[in-house]
This record gives C-alpha cells, sequence and structure tokens, in this order.
C-alpha cells in the first residue's frame, strides 16, 4: 500500500508531543519505597494460601514434633523459710527488712553461698560429668519469691530430676543461712566493738561533770539549797527537755557512727580477702582427657599420623604393596616414626595436663569469687551511703537543738549566777548518765535479742516434687509451630515484595501514576452467577461510558487495547467494549483482531479464522470480504487470520493507515485487539495511528513497571495513551466500591460472550 496522509479520523483531536495527538501524558512512577504496605499482607495471603498452607502446616507439625521430642520435663522443688517474729526482751532491736525478696536474693545467688553447693561432690553427680559444673547453671535454676505473706520466702531450684532439685534446693538454703548467721554474728560482734568506744567516752563525761559539780558546791556554801530563784524552774524545765533530746539524738548519732565504721570495715576486709585454696575442686579426668585431646603437638601428629596412615591403606587397597615394597615398607615405617612421636606428644601432654587444668580452674574459682566480693562490696557500699546520709540528717538535727540549747543556757547563767552554773553542772551529769545508760542498754539489748538465733528459720524443707513445671511443652510448640507456619508466607510476602504485582486502583495509581479511565469486574464462568453477570456488564458499560464522555477522548473512533503482557485481559475488555459500544451508539463496530502470533477473538465468538488481517495487509483480499458479519449488525469480527508472513512486515504505519481508512468510511468505531506492547512491537504501529490507546492492567498480574515501559513506549512511538483500564476486580469487591444497582422490571439481559 501506497503511504497516505494523515487520516482525517484524527482530526480535532488535541495534538500532544511530537505532533500526535496525546489525551494524558504518563506520569513516571515514583522512586521505589522501602515502605511495607499493609495491604501487602493481605494480597501475599490471598495469593500464597492455596500452596503456603499445606506447606505451612506440615512446617508447623515438625515444628512442634521436634519442640516435643527434646522437651525434657524440669522440677522444681521449694525450700519455705518464715522470718523469726518472736524476741526475748526487747521488740524491734533485731528487725527484719519488709521486702524479703528484695534483701535476700542477693544473698541466695550471691557466689558466697552457691560456691559451696557448687562444689559439693552430691551436687555435681547430679550433672553431666563432662562438662564442669559453672556457678551459672546453679544461679539461673534458682529463684526466690514470697509465698502469700510478706513473713514468708520461698527459696526454689529447678532441675530435671526431682530428687536432684529437692537435694540442691536444701543444700542452698542451708549454705545460705549458714552464711546469713554468719554475716548476723560478725555484724552485732562489729557493733559491740564499735560501740564500746562511745561507752568509754561517755563514761569519762559523766566522770568530768561529777567532778564539775563537786567544784561548783564547794564554791557555793553558804548557798541555801531550798532558796528558789525566781522563774528559774520553768526555764530549767524547757532546757531540761532540749537537753533530753540532745542526749536521744548523741545515742543514735554514736550507733550510726558505729554501724558506718563496722561497714566500712566489712568491705576494707572483702576487697583484700584471697580465695581460699581449698574452694579450688581437683580437675576432673574427663577434663584431663579433654586437655590432652586439644593441644596443638598432639593434634598436628594425630593428623600427620592419619595421613601417612591412609596412603598405606591406599596402596594396600589398590594391590599395588607386593609390587612396589620399598615403597611400601618406607610408608609403613614412617607410620611407625610417626605413631612413635604421637605417643610422645601424648605423654607429654597428660604429664603438663594437671597442672594447666588445676590453674585454668583456680582461674575460674578466681574469677567467681571475685565476682560474688564485688557484689557484697556494691551492697556494703549502698548501705554505707544510706547510713551516711542517716547520719548527716542526724547531726543537723542535734546541731540546731544544740544551738537552742547554748542560748537557752546562756540566758540562765545571767539570771541564776553561781546557783545556775551548779544546777547545769547537775544537769549535765544526768544528760551523761543517761547517755551512758541507753549506749549500755542499746548494747545489752542487741546481745540479748542476738540469742534467739537466726532472723529466718524453715517452715518446711523441699521435697522431690511429683509434677514437672510444665507436663507438656504447650506454649513452645505453639510458638514454634506459628513460627514454622508462617515462613512460607514470609517467602510468599518476599516474593511479593520482589515482584510488586498491582493488587487494586490506589495501588495502580501511586505505583504507576497513570489514569484509570475504569475498573472492569472479573469476567465471570461461563456457569457464573446472574449478579456476577450483571456486574461484568456493567463494569464494561461504566468504561465505554468514561471512555465516551471524557473531555479528552470525545469523538474516539478509532481505538486501540494494548496490554505490557499477556494474560491481562485486553481480548476480553476488547470484545465486550466493542459490544457495549454498539448497542451504547446504535452503529455498527468493527473489532479487529491484530495479534497475528496468538488471536483470541475468533475463539472467543466462535468464528473461523479466515483469510483475516493478514491477507487484508497483504493485499490479496478485500476488507469486505475477510470481514466476518456473522454476529448481526451490531458487532462485524475482522479475525487475525493464518500468519504467512513476519508480522512486522505485514503490520506497519501506511498499511493500518489504509485499513483504518477503508473501515471507518463503513463502521462507526473501529476496535483493534493487540498482541502484547513488550514482547511485540508490531503493536506499536496499530497504535500510533489509532486515535486513543487503552492500556489493559490485570489485578495481581501485571508489574507496575512493565506497565509504566508500555506507556513509555507506545508514547515515544506517537500513540495517545487515554489511560489504563483495571481489570479482575472480583465482583463482589466492584459492587461494594460502586453499588449494585439492578434493573426494577425484568429484562432481557444480553448474552456475554464468553472468552474461549
Amino acid at each position: 500500500m501506497q503511504n497516505k496522509p494523515p487520516s482525517s479520523h484524527r482530526a480535532g483531536l488535541p495534538i500532544g508531543n511530537n505532533g500526535r495527538p496525546s489525551a494524558h501524558a504518563t506520569r513516571p512512577a515514583p522512586s521505589g519505597s522501602t515502605e511495607l504496605d499493609p495491604k501487602l499482607l493481605w494480597v501475599t495471603v490471598r495469593h500464597c494460601w492455596v500452596w503456603a498452607t499445606p506447606i505451612g502446616l506440615a512446617l508447623a507439625a515438625a515444628a512442634a514434633f521436634a519442640v516435643f521430642s527434646t522437651f525434657v520435663p524440669v522440677y522444681k522443688a521449694t525450700h519455705l523459710l518464715e522470718v523469726n517474729q518472736d524476741y526475748v526482751v526487747f521488740k524491734g532491736v533485731m528487725p527484719t527488712p519488709r521486702d524479703l525478696v528484695a534483701s535476700e536474693r542477693p544473698l541466695v545467688t550471691n557466689a558466697l553461698v552457691l560456691d559451696e553447693v557448687k562444689n559439693d561432690p552430691e551436687v555435681q553427680a547430679f550433672y553431666d560429668s563432662e562438662t564442669p559444673l559453672s556457678l551459672g547453671q546453679i544461679r539461673g535454676a534458682v529463684g526466690v519469691s514470697n509465698v502469700g505473706s510478706s513473713t514468708l520466702l520461698s527459696i526454689e531450684f529447678q532441675h530435671k530430676d526431682p530428687v536432684a532439685a529437692a537435694t540442691i534446693c536444701n543444700k542452698i538454703t542451708d549454705s545460705f543461712l549458714t552464711i546469713r548467721d554468719r554475716l548476723d554474728n560478725d555484724r552485732v560482734s562489729n557493733l559491740e566493738s564499735w560501740l564500746t568506744p562511745s561507752i568509754d567516752q561517755w563514761k569519762n563525761e559523766v566522770q568530768v561533770h561529777g567532778e564539775r559539780v563537786r567544784d561548783l558546791s564547794k564554791m557555793v556554801i553558804g548557798y541555801d539549797p531550798t532558796h528558789r530563784v525566781e522563774g528559774l524552774e520553768n526555764d530549767l524545765s524547757v532546757l531540761a527537755s532540749l537537753r533530753s533530746n540532745l542526749s536521744n539524738l548523741i545515742v543514735e548519732e554514736s550507733i550510726l557512727e558505729a554501724k558506718v565504721a563496722m561497714n566500712t570495715a566489712i568491705g576494707e576486709s572483702s576487697a583484700k580477702s584471697d580465695l581460699d585454696p581449698s574452694k579450688v575442686r581437683a580437675p576432673y579426668p574427663e577434663e584431663i582427657d579433654q586437655f590432652v585431646e586439644s593441644d596443638p603437638s598432639v593434634v598436628t601428629n594425630r593428623r600427620l599420623l592419619a595421613e601417612r596412615q591412609s596412603r598405606v591403606r591406599n596402596l594396600e587397597d589398590r594391590g599395588l604393596a607386593p609390587l612396589r615394597q620399598e615403597y611400601h615398607k618406607e610408608l609403613v615405617e614412617r607410620a611407625a616414626e610417626q605413631q612413635r612421636e604421637l605417643d610422645n606428644a601424648l605423654a607429654d601432654a597428660r604429664q603438663r595436663a594437671p597442672q594447666a587444668v588445676t590453674e585454668r580452674l583456680r582461674r575460674d574459682a578466681e574469677r567467681d569469687y571475685q565476682e560474688g566480693l564485688a557484689e557484697k562490696k556494691t551492697a556494703a557500699l549502698a548501705l554505707r551511703e544510706s547510713i551516711n546520709q542517716q547520719l548527716v540528717d542526724l547531726k543537723a538535727r542535734r546541731a540546731i537543738i544544740q544551738q537552742e540549747y547554748d542560748i537557752e543556757k546562756a540566758r540562765l547563767e545571767q539570771r541564776g549566777g553561781k546557783a545556775a552554773d551548779l544546777r547545769f553542772a547537775t544537769e549535765d551529769r544526768e544528760i551523761a548518765a543517761g547517755i551512758l545508760g541507753q549506749l549500755n542498754q542499746r548494747l545489752a539489748a542487741i546481745r540479748t535479742e542476738r540469742r534467739r538465733g537466726s532472723g529466718l528459720h524453715t517452715l518446711a524443707q523441699a521435697t522431690p516434687p511429683l509434677n514437672p513445671v510444665e507436663p507438656m511443652p504447650t506454649k513452645k510448640m505453639i510458638v514454634a509451630a506459628g513460627g514454622a507456619f508462617m515462613i512460607p508466607f514470609l517467602f510468599g510476602l518476599l516474593w511479593e515484595l520482589r515482584s510488586q504485582k498491582i493488587c487494586d486502583a490506589s495501588n495502580l495509581e501511586s505505583k504507576v501514576m497513570a489514569p484509570i479511565i475504569g475498573e472492569v469486574a472479573k469476567l465471570p464462568p461461563k456457569f457464573g452467577s446472574r449478579k456476577g453477570r450483571r456486574v461484568f456488564e456493567e463494569s464494561i458499560d461504566t468504561l465505554r461510558a468514561n471512555l465516551m464522555m471524557s473531555k479528552d477522548t470525545i469523538g474516539v473512533r478509532s481505538l486501540t487495547i494494548a496490554s505490557s503482557m499477556s494474560g491481562e485481559g485486553k481480548s476480553s475488555v476488547a470484545s465486550q467494549l466493542a459490544i457495549s459500544v454498539a448497542k451504547a451508539s446504535g452503529k455498527t463496530v468493527l473489532l479487529i483482531d491484530g495479534d497475528l502470533r496468538s488471536p483470541d477473538q475468533h475463539a472467543i465468538f466462535g468464528l473461523d479464522l479466515g483469510p483475516g488481517l493478514s491477507k487484508v495487509l497483504s493485499g490479496d483480499v478485500e476488507l469486505k470480504d475477510a470481514v466476518d458479519t456473522s454476529l448481526g449488525d451490531f458487532v462485524h469480527v475482522l479475525p487475525a487470520g493464518k500468519m504467512h508472513q513476519s508480522p512486522h512486515r505485514l503490520v506497519n504505519a501506511s498499511s493500518i493507515r489504509d485499513l483504518l481508512d477503508q473501515a471507518l468510511e463503513k463502521y462507526g468505531f473501529v476496535i483493534f485487539d493487540t498482541a502484547p506492547v513488550l514482547a511485540a512491537g508490531e503493536t506499536l504501529a496499530i497504535a500510533s495511528e489509532t486515535d486513543a490507546t487503552l492500556v489493559c492492567v490485570m489485578r495481581d498480574v501485571s508489574r507496575p513497571d512493565s506497565v509504566v515501559r508500555t506507556s513509555r513506549r507506545l508514547e515515544a512511538a506517537g500513540a495517545n495513551v487515554a489511560g489504563t483500564v483495571f481489570s479482575g476486580v472480583p465482583s463482589s469487591q466492584y459492587a461494594y466500591r460502586y453499588g449494585d444497582y439492578r434493573y426494577f422490571t425484568a429484562q432481557p439481559e444480553p448474552q456475554t460472550i464468553e472468552h474461549a
């Protein structure tokens, strides 16, 4: 065919870039985003549940079985302790803490308590002899908690053997009570030793004030002791009250200073103490063997011996030993020599093993011991800071009262003369004697109440539990099964993230940034519901209305239906859109199957291929002779025909222009069904000559990048890309978004053409 000027059917349309009509310019797709769209999770489930569910169930069952098969029941033994609330004479002298768990847990889990348990041979017998028992193993199984009351404390221990759980729990409790009793005794002894200097000091004070009273009595001879100084008695009562408060504060201050000194001495002694060598256990035979086998010299010689023995066996297995006797003999001698070197290395390593393993055990024990000392020192430091703060507050209160006392005393001295001095001296002696008496009483109370014994005593010893903590690892099995069940869905999500398929219209707009002309419901099956057929037909009619009423596409008579790849619904949209346009306009529509490689329209309408488009474009057949008019006056179909030449030679801009000129003289509208744009370049020639082009996008099939590339190729070829058609929307979703507006009276529904 000869080239002709552009057809008149393109006149009047808006002109875009390159002098071509353009209804819309496809906007560039946004750059990739790392944010996860929540809708993608539902899309993943919808796409993957068919294959992911059985795989997930199988993995979940395997994971649950693995947890169950490796599950070892653990038993928890409990030793119950009660606070010793009895007292001998003085109540509250040896108070118990309000929060037993907070005060006793650091000591229960301390290395001072657990080291003795760890080194107990009976305890070590409950554990694997190949692995040395560590402090962390015991500490991780110990628990301390309250039991219903603040006066009850339970020490718990978990082990896979119920007898071991009870035995170790009791040993930990015994060690805890022993250490606690020893610390209490040390604290009381230290407190006694630090109270003694204060007692001696106030003894001297009593003696000094007694001598001053005697001196003043001599100086005021002739003074009537019964003579009352006016107003002096009332003022002396105020002064006596201040002195009483001062004496109480001095006693409390002395006790707190004794506690600070005692705590400091304990912290210094702990910091300077060294590990008792007797606490380091002897190495196990298994540890000796492990050291010998891991010795570098032994490993090297054993490897060389294995290599030489392998050479000897290889020669013998191949039957070459008799033929190469000298070489075989040399290999055997080398292997024997290597065996002797290995024996020497083993003997040397075994000789060094006891000392080396013992040194390692000593370092481990020293580390654990130092950790315990550090914990003890930290606790002592915290206690010392608390006592120091109390001491600061107490001294501040004492300074205020002392100041008031000095002012009042000076005022009375001016008023009462020597009589007041004598009275003051007497009061000072009585105050000193009172403070001394309180200190002695405090010391006696501590010594008396300490005889009652420990502040905690056993209420019920641990016994072997009958039932494990968890008879079945139900929670672990559920967690493992749930995680395993999600694995295939996770792979499905990764695949969806990689493929980035378009799952809804909003997704299409956000990722492709292309205008959507309309949405098309999923093509119902042959025996589908009437509602599904009605919704599908309504979606096609809506697409047709949007296309014909839009200001950008009004007046369009020739239309190309394209897609990026096959399977995106272009053939179904083209056939149904042709029927809808014909019904709405009352004009005959020519539907041309432009996919010469894999035609569909003849199968959709049940027609023969005939000469088709291929013969028309080659000039062998006239258009009117190739068109199939058996469907009636509304839709005529030009099948693709049998391809006898390359589609690139048949389909070009000039041949399509001539074809359109002929077709539009007879038909009101011409609709092309074309081959996929990315796979077949001839579609660009068809799209460049029609008035508008629609790009079909299939839900859960099309990818954003493919749609963008397709639109750009079409625009580069001069096609007027009117927008995209989003097809494959479920009828229920379409009806939910746009409504299902059925007819009031029964109407004969047009028959939907089924896809072959």
